[in-house]
């Protein structure tokens, strides 16, 4: 698994995978690098911020609950620094109708993962862009 983004793979889609739970970080990097993405993770907001202010990926998935700074607060500071950036919101929460209002995201795939569900949402967001 790549950790930091490398300039030989820079033709590939990047995609940054945020979670406290290195499980399901793992778990999404791996099913997303079979599809031929490069992947990072980041296992808190503040270095999910670090990482994409170092070399901004194409598409963020972000867990809201983290400890300290929340997805809900990294989506917004994306937005506000890096519009382009594609977010996808990667939660156990049913209903996001708040959020959804508050700060505009690309998709939401539920926990737990469904990796037909994962691989067609990144797929068609990444294709869009």
């Amino acid at each position: 698994m790549n950790y930091l983004f490398s300039p030989k793979n820079l033709d590939k889609k990047q995609i940054l995978v945020v979670d406290d739970v290195i499980d399901n970080s793992l778990l999404i990097a791996t099913i997303l690098e079979a599809e031929g993405y490069q992947v990072d993770i980041a296992a808190c907001g503040y270095t999910a911020i670090a990482k994409i202010e170092a070399n901004p990926p194409n598409l963020v998935l972000l867990d809201l609950m983290m400890p300290e700074i929340d997805g809900y607060e990294v989506a917004r500071w994306i937005r506000q620094n890096h519009p382009s950036i594609s977010v996808i919101i990667v939660t156990a929460y049913d209903e996001l109708p708040t959020f959804e209002q508050q700060v505009h995201v690309d998709g939401v795939i539920g926990k737990p993962i469904d990796i037909d569900e994962l691989v067609t949402q990144v797929q068609a967001i990444l294709e869009h862009k």
